[in-house]
């Protein structure tokens, strides 16, 4: 049997010209180490920590899991032990009341360090509308709270962070469609968010706030995936894991640098956390760097899923087999944006919106590896720190399954350590860094031990040509022509810089969205799409050139769609090769995108 199936099918998103543009040949990527940090957004000034120094308690308390939801606790546990994926490490709890915040001018008035619903209001120094709470739940290992019906200007800030903890900024960036997002996670039992809306904002008169109403409680896991009780672990397993710390040049060339690469993966969907694992990807593009992340379509395939991902980095022993370090004292990035995904292959490809400094970009070779090559990884199995595996590809002698034929994917055996639920979508490479595949599960029992058991990976020639237009960008650029599906945007007057493009899928039919060029109203970087009716349009797209340090250095991609259409809108960088693509799939209502990322200044 399989030890790792996949999930439902999704949609491959391929940008323009992706599968064609160049042809899958002996092109290699090398590895490459990139010293400076890439930021989501300029950083602010530090929250008041307003609710830290006027609750002497909680704002609410939620009793310790193992009295007030041990249903859950067992259901976490059972999910673990039947070997599915991927691995489960946390699951959402419904605080005592919801509470709706109203951030607008009366609480700007009434602001004067006072308690309001669910927490405490204040104004700042310079005056802005300041809101913060602080939520308990006993004997927690780690939280996050989750915050509905929003509504923040853009300026607006929010801080995260668990008591003795330096806060975490986030943005809206992490908004899903649906209209809500989950904070980072803290450590600990107490849970402390601050708000703050600019006076400016609020005095325009519009009404902001948001609701909250439950919080994921995040559960510690021992090394066979059970939950932790009272520092003891239950069960046994993990016996042949390697610390990868204990691994030197003489077994992986490039051992010290790979270790930079990969994340420990942290994500939300239907009220449960998992884990899995993922590793950043060097692109051809020698003018910047930007983050791509590999990992498995069975781990996640949605934004909205992006939307709550923690990629943890630098979660490795400082010392060969050393004491476990907490993730939440380590380097992390918050979000991204799903760029491809796909069964096929069991991959899932995304841009994360930031990533701290000293990181490593792994090659990358798009061909099937001889029979015999040994392949090296380095994945967070069960959660834990960084372990290594090393195995052999196969073609034949070991166990295949039906649902992962060859050549889509790569069958090997195992030599030494092991993978288990939590490895699943670390990449795997060859010696020199160059990743071959992802890890999508095993063939055979359970145990990642057995060395009976096969190892499958989703093999990077399958991938490739799906992500080609963003790890191999054109070499050569082609400027944007006009034409009845074809909108050229301009950055300067009159250079006709973005390339944008519309498919869509309805029930009935699939096509070309139809452009509606504005230039003759003075409008040239934006236009408008249509589908059914030209005079009743169902996108306004529009390009905005951000290339200043205090906006980010980006270019940035608005849209609005008004349609529940399957959509693909891509917008190509004419000078620089490189595509930018969203999905909107078949039966849902297009929600507005604001992309403040979506290509790089330089």
């Amino acid at each position: 049997m399989r030890m790792l199936p996949f999930l439902l099918s999704l949609l491959v998103i391929l940008p323009a010209g992706a599968a064609t543009a160049h042809p899958v040949g002996p092109v290699q990527v090398k590895p490459v180490q990139v010293p400076h940090a890439v930021a989501a957004r300029a950083a602010t000034a530090p929250p008041l920590r307003l609710a830290e120094g006027l609750a002497a308690e909680p704002v609410m308390t939620l009793a310790a899991a193992a009295t007030a939801a041990p249903e859950q606790l067992a259901a976490l546990a059972a999910w673990n032990a039947a070997g599915k994926i991927p691995l489960r490490s946390g699951f959402a709890r419904p605080l005592p009341e919801s509470h709706r915040v109203q951030l607008d001018a009366a609480a700007l008035e009434a602001a004067d360090f006072a308690a309001t619903s669910g927490g405490y209001s204040a104004r700042s120094v310079r005056g802005d509308l300041v809101w913060g709470t602080v939520i308990s739940v006993r004997e927690a290992h780690r939280l996050r709270l989750h915050l509905t019906e929003i509504r923040l200007p853009e300026q607006a800030r929010l801080w995260v962070y668990g008591l003795g903890e330096e806060p975490v900024e986030l943005g809206l960036e992490l908004l899903r469609a649906e209209g809500d997002l989950w904070t980072p996670s803290v450590a600990g039992d107490w849970l402390f968010l601050e708000v703050e809306v600019p006076r400016e904002a609020i005095s325009e008169g519009a009404e902001y706030g948001f609701s909250f109403g439950e919080v994921m409680e995040v559960v510690e896991l021992g090394p066979d995936g059970a939950p932790r009780r009272s520092g003891v672990v239950t069960g046994a397993s993990g016996e042949c894991l390697v610390d990868a710390t204990c691994v030197g040049a003489a077994t992986l060339d490039v051992v010290e640098p790979y270790r930079l690469a990969v994340a420990h993966l942290q994500f939300i969907e239907d009220d449960s956390l998992f884990l899995c694992s993922g590793a950043l990807m060097n692109d051809t593009d020698e003018t910047g760097f930007i983050p791509y992340l590999l990992t498995a379509n069975h781990c996640f395939s949605s934004q909205s899923t992006v939307d709550t991902l923690e990629s943890f980095w630098d979660y490795r022993s400082a010392t060969c087999n050393g004491a476990e370090p907490d993730p939440l004292g380590k380097p992390r990035s918050v979000g991204g944006t799903l760029l491809a995904t796909g069964e096929a292959s069991d991959f899932t490809f995304l841009r994360l919106h930031a990533i701290p400094p000293d990181r490593v970009f792994l090659g990358w070779i798009p061909q099937v590896p001889p029979d015999g090559t040994i392949l090296h990884r380095i994945s967070h199995p069960a959660g834990v720190a960084q372990k290594y595996s090393r195995s052999r590809v196969r073609s034949s002698g070991v166990q295949f399954c039906d649902d992962a034929p060859r050549p889509q994917n790569l069958y090997a055996e195992m030599i030494q350590g092991a993978t288990f639920g939590g490895s699943s979508g670390a990449p795997v490479i060859v010696a020199g860094g160059f990743v071959v595949g992802q890890l999508s599960g095993g063939c055979g029992g359970e145990d990642g031990c057995d060395y009976r058991n096969s190892e499958i990976d989703g093999a990077f020639v399958t991938t490739f040509p799906a992500i080609q237009g963003w790890l191999q960008p054109a070499s050569s650029t082609t400027p944007c022509v006009p034409s009845s599906t074809t909108l050229c945007i301009d950055d300067q007057p009159g250079d006709r810089r973005f390339e944008a493009k519309l498919q869509f899928q309805n029930n009935q039919t699939s096509g070309a969205g139809q452009a509606i060029p504005l230039d003759s109203l003075g409008v040239t970087r934006g236009g408008l799409f249509w589908i059914g009716n030209a005079a009743n349009p169902e996108m306004l797209l529009k390009v905005i050139n951000a290339c200043v340090p205090s906006l980010g250095n980006h270019y940035w991609v608005f849209y609005a769609a008004t349609t529940n259409q399957g959509l693909v809108t891509t917008v190509r960088d004419t000078r620089t090769g490189r595509v930018w693509t969203r999905t909107n799939p078949l039966g849902s209502a297009a929600a507005p995108v604001q992309d403040t990322r979506a290509f790089p200044c330089n």
